[in-house]
């Protein structure tokens, strides 16, 4: 019995959203190109890898360091230095990173522009979202 995403592409998807965004009058051929770009960003290759397990481990032993070693291996640039520097664990709670939440970088001084080492914490996506909501809050 075939799956539903059986033989299923984005590239024919993207090719058909050109074809539909062309046959509009108000859209040129270079808008349609950028807005199936945009509707179909390209991926980095890291995020479709996997990275190779020891062969009696499993992510449901309970070896968090080792788990949130192997999911940090899938980042690249500025957090994957980030995450080494700060032993794969938040730079803000101190927990290590589980499997399904996204690691994300905060600029200590807030200046998005200042990229170096010591200005960026690795943390979860949920203490990003607590340190910027207390930020504006006077207690």
């Amino acid at each position: 019995m075939p799956t539903l995403l059986q033989g299923f592409s984005l590239w024919h998807l993207s090719q058909r959203t050109f074809k539909k965004f062309k046959k509009q009058k108000t859209i040129n051929r270079y808008q349609a190109i950028e807005l199936v770009k945009r509707a179909f960003p390209n991926i980095s290759y890291s995020e479709n890898s996997f990275a190779n397990v020891k062969g009696t481990k499993s992510p449901y032993d309970g070896d968090i360091n080792y788990w949130s070693k192997k999911n940090s291996v899938l980042y690249d640039g500025s957090t994957a230095k980030t995450l080494r520097r700060q032993n794969h664990s938040c730079g803000y709670c101190g927990l290590k990173f589980i499997e399904d939440e996204k690691v994300e970088l905060h600029h200590i001084d807030g200046n998005h522009n200042n990229w170096k080492p010591k200005n960026l914490l690795g943390i979860h996506s949920s203490s990003h979202h607590y340190i910027h909501m207390s930020k504006g809050r006077k207690d």
